[in-house]
Parts: structure tokens; sequence; C-alpha cells
């Protein structure tokens, strides 16, 4: 593989504020909540703007290597200012590195969300990837996995169930933009060795991001500030899912960060999942 330089993205979408609304609706259906109350964006809108550069980034390093199956399988979210109506946005990609593992190669990305009229970091997103079936590639840069945080003084979990139906997985692909055939086709999902199509990983995130806005922020969700975490198993459309949410003992506060897990076949689906919450107003930098 040849891995180039930062890459830019001419073609980014711009910061749509109704699309970003529908995602959050569509997203809250599967919690049982209704339409979002503010305006917010929140971090989730981030992945959706990047996520096309970022997946020309990876099959381009794939490209000519054979068939290979894309398995992701941790994701970091910064946020670092909010997205407001009307800003024009670019989008840049950068491979910090890779390695050959025992099932594939292993790819570590770092993308970027900028204001193009500021020039100013809107937010940093990590990945952490799998080639699965591809192993023709030399050690190339860092590959570090921050380890979630820990809560000193853990307060009592709360479970939220969730449905995680085809409807439900399609509907959010549509709003999410990404229509990859193995989460809205059951033949696709079999051909790649499931049983069925299967939930996006970020869409099982997306979850805890809007639920930990309900409890902790007013339903503010620009103030979930920063998020992590690594997908472990996927979830079928129609199995006991729900959402875990360890908060600190105290009523989480700014800087304060809430834990969460998404179990799915009495199986832990979305693993080490973390959000750190920011004040109400400002204090993005």
């Amino acid at each position: 593989m040849t891995f180039p330089g930062p890459l830019l993205d001419p073609a980014a979408p711009p910061f749509d504020p109704a699309a970003a609304r529908h995602y959050r609706t569509v997203t809250r259906q599967a919690l049982g909540r209704a339409e979002p109350a503010r305006p917010d964006a929140g971090p989730l809108v981030a992945f959706i703007l990047t996520h096309p550069l970022a997946e020309r980034t990876v099959a381009s390093l794939a490209a000519g290597h054979g068939p290979y199956s894309l398995v992701h399988l941790s994701q970091e979210i910064e946020l670092r200012a909010p997205l407001r109506p009307g800003t024009v946005v670019d989008a840049s990609a950068e491979m910090l590195g890779a390695r050959v593992e025992s099932k594939g190669t292993r790819l570590a990305l770092h993308a970027r969300l900028t204001d193009r009229e500021a020039g100013t970091a809107l937010a940093d997103l990590t990945a952490h990837i799998l080639l699965a079936g591809i192993r023709a590639t030399e050690p190339h840069g860092v590959l570090a996995t921050p380890l979630p945080p820990r809560l000193e003084a853990p307060g009592t979990p709360v479970s939220h169930a969730v449905t995680i139906d085809r409807e439900w997985i399609a509907r959010y692909g549509e709003a999410a933009g990404d229509l990859n055939a193995v989460h809205l086709d059951p033949a696709a999902g079999r051909d790649a060795g499931f049983p069925d199509v299967i939930a996006h990983g970020m869409a099982l995130v997306s979850l805890a991001v809007e639920e930990i806005a309900e409890r902790y922020a007013d339903g503010h969700v620009d103030r979930v500030r920063a998020l992590g975490a690594r997908f472990a198993r996927p979830v079928l459309p129609g199995m006991n899912t729900a959402l875990e949410l360890t908060p600190p003992s105290a009523p989480p506060g700014p800087g304060d960060t809430v834990l969460f897990t998404v179990h799915s076949r009495n199986a832990a689906a979305v693993k080490g999942g973390w959000a750190r919450l920011g004040p109400a107003e400002g204090g993005h930098r």
C-alpha cells in the first residue's frame, strides 16, 4: 500500500441544519423519543460530513489488493465548535498508521472538519479500521488506541431498551448517507457472513449520544463535546438490544464523563463507550 499525505475533500457537503435534524429525529425513534426540541447538531453530524472522504481514502488504499471486508473497530470524535447554519466546511483525512494483523490490515485514520471561511477546526475524528482479507503492507506510522476513561465514583447504571428493526436500520442509513448493502439487503448481509442485515455501528453510538444529552444535558446534544467507543459485535434486527449508561455519582456537569455500553444478544456490541460533557454555552476551546 502507498500512503498519501493529508487529503482534502473539495466537494465536502455543506452543513445542512434540516438534514442534521432529520438524522437526530430518526436516531431518536429507536429510543422511543420525540423529535429534538433544540436545533443543535451534535458530534455525530461531524462524522457524517467527513465519512465520504474517509471511505474513499480507505478504498483507494485497498485498490488492487483483492477482495476485503471493512470492519469498523473504534471511533473517537472531539467537537471543537458547534456547527452553525450556513457554515461551509472542508473535510480532510490523513492515515496515521497501519499494520498487518492475523485477520488483515489494521488502519488508523484521522479526519478533520474545518470552517472554510474562518479556517478553524470544528471537529477531529480518529477511526481504527480493519481491512479483513488484505495483508499487504509494511508497518506505517502509529496505531495507538487510547484507553477509555474510568469513573472514580460511578453512579447507578441506567438501562434503556431500544428498537432495532430492518425499517429503522434503513431509515438511519438514508439519514446518515450510508447505503452500504450489508445494512440494507439481507442477501448482502448473508454474503458478508451474517444471518441478516446489521445495524450501523455509528447508529448505536448516536443512540448513546442522544440519550446522554436527554438525561444529563437538558436535551442539548452539542454539550456532548467528545466521545469514544469500540465495536465488539454486530447488532441484528429484532434482537433484544439495550443501551446502558453509567454517570458519575454526582449529577454530571461540564467536564464530566458518562460511560455507555450497547448490549445485544446478551453480550456487548458497543463497549468502552464514553462521552464528555461541556458547559451549556461556549467553552469549546
